[in-house]
């Protein structure tokens, strides 16, 4: 059945923040050869998100049709589809579109509803904080700017830790070197808890705060030449697995997976260069980088028995992610290089790197985040660059999961 749209009037709501601004606003449907509703407009000044809603008269109160991230300026494009909204196939009379701009500090938290579904913006953490909520019946995400930023760590902080092996570090954790991001995106603030598990998969509502450990396989579904193999199938994922479940509660317009290895470590590190988010100096001793270590990490278990092992009981990063270190280990998109033992993974991508995606082929999966017990080897296993792997069916770890911006650009924007 066509989506036939009555009246297709728009309105225009001209945004504008710093020196940006929305004009020439061009609103089409494509008909008779699809129900596709084209809104063209021009973007000028500073790159900027901007938001599609829309109104109709059995609809009075504006419905988002959607986002586009980080959009340059210029003529643009954002091409709704009906289809694949709750409308399809439906008249749509008195259609009217408003389009605005908003800087990304605007939408510096996504939350999205695990209940009812869809998402909303937040240009802050709450004025009474993150509530019970936030760790059960919704999901916070924090936006991570685009840039580059430094991953691993110098040959001396290991050194300084008494935890330096020329044989297996070297080549591994020790690899100092950056990585670019062209596109901003977004992190969990938290790990994957019981309570959102229970929400998500229609359960019996948990309110444990505990980090949730589960199998790769069932975040995304097990190995096949559909799904299931990062980078080699892409994003595709088993229609039953959790990554399914949580992107069918999203809906429309943001694609949610796994962190990248490279995208969990720019958000642990928090845009710092030292070799502890909170600080540390090789000047330091060991119960001084203790104190730094104890500020935002969670020693107890993994991932340790409630309260001591739940989510954001210490303080967050500069960027307002809980617990990268500590508690349960996460899993991320990434396979391992060498597989079949529990050796140091070796890096798929070991120099500089722009919008990285990993090396395929691998059977493991890379793990981050490990836990200890103040020691100096615990320490060193909490570094933001440390890294482990483990096979796909282990349920021994939790995760946190990313909202990817870039891969949207080529369903957005069309015709460039």
């Amino acid at each position: 059945m066509k989506n036939v749209i009555g009246l297709l009037a728009f309105s225009v709501v001209l945004g504008t923040f710093a020196e940006s601004a929305v004009s020439q606003v061009l609103v089409n449907q494509r008909w008779p050869w699809n129900e596709k509703v084209d809104v063209d407009f021009v973007l000028s000044g500073e790159t900027s998100d901007v938001e599609v809603t829309a109104t109709w008269d059995a609809h009075p109160t504006p419905y988002r049709l959607g986002t586009l991230f980080d959009c340059a300026p210029g003529q643009r494009r954002f091409t709704w589809d009906p289809a694949t909204s709750p409308f399809a196939g439906k008249t749509l009379t008195g259609f009217t579109v408003a389009v605005s701009n908003a800087s990304a500090a605007a939408h510096n938290y996504i939350v999205v509803d695990l209940v009812n579904g869809g998402y909303e913006f937040l240009a802050d953490v709450p004025s009474g904080g993150w509530a019970a909520e936030h760790k059960s019946s919704k999901m916070v995400f924090r936006r991570i700017p685009a840039g580059t930023y430094t991953l691993g760590e110098e040959k001396g902080t290991f050194e300084h830790l008494g935890h330096y092996n020329p044989g297996s570090v070297t080549t591994t954790n020790c690899n100092r070197r950056t990585v670019t991001f062209t596109s901003d995106f977004y992190v969990g603030i938290y790990k994957y808890t019981e309570a959102q598990h229970a929400c998500l998969v229609g359960v019996t509502q948990s309110e444990s705060y505990i980090p949730k450990t589960l199998a790769y396989n069932a975040l995304r579904g097990e190995k096949t030449a559909d799904h299931g193999d990062w980078p080699t199938t892409g994003y595709k994922v088993a229609p039953d697995s959790v990554v399914a479940k949580l992107r069918a509660k999203v809906g429309e317009g943001l694609l949610v997976d796994l962190c990248e290895e490279e995208q969990w470590e720019v958000a642990a590190r928090a845009n710092t260069t030292t070799f502890w988010p909170t600080g540390g100096t090789m000047e330091e001793d060991l119960s001084t980088i203790s104190n730094h270590v104890n500020e935002i990490v969670a020693w107890y278990g993994n991932p340790g028995p409630a309260p001591q092992g739940t989510v954001g009981r210490k303080s967050a990063n500069a960027w307002g992610i809980f617990d990268a270190s500590g508690l349960a280990g996460e899993w991320t998109l990434d396979t391992a290089k060498n597989t079949g033992t529990y050796t140091f993974p070796d890096y798929g991508l070991p120099d500089d790197s722009t919008d990285p995606v990993g090396v395929s082929g691998g059977t493991w999966r890379i793990i981050k985040s490990a836990n200890g017990d103040g020691n100096k080897t615990a320490i060193y296993d909490l570094l933001p660059c440390r890294r482990q792997m483990a096979a796909p069916d282990s349920a021994l770890y939790s995760t946190r999961f990313c909202i990817h911006l870039k891969p949207l650009g080529s369903l957005t924007f069309e015709g460039e």
